[in-house]
């Protein structure tokens, strides 16, 4: 299998757990918990993937923003888990998510990225963020 069609497959299939803790067959808490954990879990993964990209970049303005701002986020994704606002937890992580998205828009506007990939982030990070509206709806 190609990698292109099995990075973009597994991100995809990456979205379903945040979809199948919305569902109601568990208890509100433990939903809630499988949410946040996975978001977390997902947002620090992602923070991550910057780290590599930051190899490849001559730009130390740039090699420097995006190892703190990977940091920052992962650091702030962790302490959404600590916070008892399950609004403020919601809302800090979807949050996370976007900065990331913020980042790889100016790497893909650098060239840093593949087209595709910046095409896939945008679709995964609004498939993401309209799990969140949803968390915000039913288990806030």
């Amino acid at each position: 299998m190609p990698i292109r069609k099995l990075t973009q497959g597994l991100t995809f299939a990456g979205a379903l757990p945040f979809y199948l803790a919305l569902l109601p067959v568990l208890d509100h808490d433990v939903r809630l918990k499988a949410f946040l954990t996975y978001g977390a879990i997902i947002a620090a993964f992602m923070a991550g993937t910057l780290w590599g990209l930051v190899q490849q970049i001559s730009s130390d303005a740039l090699k420097q923003r995006l190892l703190l701002v990977s940091n920052g986020v992962a650091l702030a994704i962790w302490g959404s888990l600590l916070i008892e606002s399950t609004g403020l937890a919601l809302a800090l992580q979807l949050l996370g998510f976007l900065v990331l998205l913020a980042e790889e828009r100016g790497l893909a506007r650098q060239g840093s990225e593949p087209q595709w990939y910046w095409i896939m982030r945008r679709r995964i990070t609004a498939l993401v963020s309209a799990a969140y509206v949803l968390a915000f709806l039913f288990l806030a």
